[in-house]
């Protein structure tokens, strides 16, 4: 099972949000209390990692993670 908002595999329980074995979120896609971030914290977190790992500036980085989010059953009918 992958997460439907960021598309990272769960493979076993601690992957989940937590406290909620079976959502359809991870662990880095939750509050603390295991609730789904609000789309733009998602964003703006998942912009960072794209700036970070592949030394895109904010511009590449916010075009590629809209799109990517797109894509994801969470996000896909967000405006």
């Amino acid at each position: 099972m992958n997460c439907e908002s960021c598309g990272m595999p769960m493979e076993t329980a601690d992957d989940h949000a937590p406290g909620h074995r079976d959502s359809t979120w991870c662990r880095l896609c939750s509050k603390p209390d295991g609730t789904l971030q609000d789309f733009d914290e998602r964003f703006e977190r998942m912009v960072q990692w794209q700036t970070q790992r592949n030394g895109r500036s904010r511009a590449e980085a916010e075009e590629a993670t809209r799109a990517y989010m797109r894509s994801m059953p969470l996000w896909r009918d967000h405006p």
